[in-house]
Order: structure tokens, then C-alpha cells, then sequence
């Protein structure tokens, strides 16, 4: 490993991000100060730093969009940019520090702009069981909820194919996320360890897959992230 590096990581919300962060913790990675309060959708926390949150969420508002209406474009403001570079400030001499976020996929463009070398690790999740989880939490009609999956998870593609990071999908299987977070890992430098391939548990992922009829450029991505994924 090098003597300090950040780790992003990128996925919508209700993908799985906290399983995910929750894993790299265990692994050693540190998040520093995050919401760990545990409820019923999140059992063992969000991993989230709340100036991160917090920030992201108002800079997504300046720039007329939310965390699910997306700006067309973000705009960094001296404000914001300074809440980052304080956040990454105080994790001088860190060996290995992470960060989580959803939203974090619709302002990554800031964050290249000061940590080049900048790793990720992303994870998504099938179209439908996001769609129902977010329509049933947030009281959205579901083709806002698709729209919403086909927006963060476009990013997620395309900057993974930009600079090849690990992706992994968020499934019930357990056999599965454990060789898929085995393999996360080792490609991120970290150890697969026994606590951190423990961190997962099935019961994590609420939804049975749904019935639902995906739209085509929905079904689409889904396809070319299964492709890409570890």
C-alpha cells in the first residue's frame, strides 16, 4: 500500500453503499466520524460522514437538483469545495481513508479535482428492488424511481469504465457477496479478513426481486453493469 490513500464509494441509494462502507471499515479502511445509529432498512448503520451529507445535499440544491432530481450539471461553490478540503485535511496521515455518500456519484467530478489518485469501489443493485424500495420509503410513482436508477447508475458505468475501479452487484446470495467482496478487496489492497467478509448478512437486503417490467434503457445498463461486475 502507499502511505495514504481515499477510497470513494459509489452506488445510488438503496444499493447497498452501507453494506459495502460497513465492509471496508472492517477492513481497516477509516471513516472517521459517520452515522452507525442503527434502524430497521439500515441494521448496522449508514457509515455516512454528516458534513459530507450535509454538504453534498446543499450542493446539489445550489445547482437547482436534489439527491433525486439531479442537476443537469453541479457547480462547485468556494463553500463547499472548502467543507472538502477540510474533510480531506483532517485525514492527514490516515494510511488508507474512505468516504460514503449516494450522493457522491452526482458531485464526483469535485472530488478528481483535488484527489486525482482518488480509488472507488462501487456496488449497484437490481432496477426493480430499488424502484420498489425508494417508491414504498419516499412515496415516489415508480418511473420517477427508475429515472432516478438510470441517472446514478449511468454515472456509476461511465466512470467506471473511465477508470476501472471494482463493481459489485448487492444480492441476497450470501456465498456470493462473500467472493464478490473477497475479490473487492483484494483488488483495493485490503485484507479479506474474517471480520469484514462476516460484515455482510443476507437479512441486509430487504426486498424480494418484484414483478415489474423494467423500462429498456433501465434494462439495458442493468445488463452492461452485470458485465462489468466482479
Amino acid at each position: 500500500m502507499t502511505s495514504s490513500r481515499a477510497i470513494a464509494v459509489l452506488g445510488m441509494h438503496r444499493s447497498g453503499t452501507s453494506t459495502l462502507a460497513g465492509t471496508l471499515r472492517a477492513a481497516g479502511v477509516e471513516f472517521g466520524a459517520v452515522l452507525d445509529k442503527t434502524f430497521r432498512l439500515n441494521p448496522k448503520g449508514l457509515h455516512e460522514a454528516p458534513s459530507l451529507l450535509f454538504m453534498h445535499q446543499d450542493l446539489l440544491e445550489t445547482n437547482q437538483g436534489d439527491w433525486h432530481d439531479p442537476p443537469a450539471e453541479v457547480v462547485w461553490g468556494k463553500l463547499h469545495s472548502a467543507v472538502r478540503d477540510l474533510f480531506i485535511e483532517s485525514r492527514a496521515g490516515v494510511p488508507v481513508w474512505g468516504f460514503k455518500d449516494p450522493r457522491t456519484l452526482l458531485t464526483l467530478e469535485g472530488w478528481f479535482e483535488v484527489l486525482p489518485d482518488l480509488a472507488c469501489a462501487g456496488i449497484f443493485r437490481h432496477p426493480a428492488e430499488v424502484a420498489l424500495s425508494l417508491s414504498q420509503r419516499n412515496q415516489f410513482p415508480l418511473d420517477k424511481c427508475f429515472e432516478i436508477w438510470r441517472v446514478y447508475n449511468e454515472r456509476l458505468l461511465t466512470f467506471q469504465q473511465q477508470r476501472g475501479f471494482p463493481v459489485m452487484e448487492f444480492v441476497g446470495d450470501a456465498a456470493r457477496m462473500r467472493r464478490s467482496f473477497t475479490q473487492m478487496l483484494e483488488q483495493l489492497d485490503l485484507p479479506a479478513g474474517a471480520e469484514a467478509l462476516s460484515f455482510y448478512e443476507p437479512e441486509h437486503k430487504h426486498h424480494d426481486r418484484p414483478d415489474l417490467d423494467l423500462p429498456a434503457p433501465v434494462a439495458a445498463l442493468y445488463r452492461h453493469l452485470q458485465d462489468v461486475a466482479l
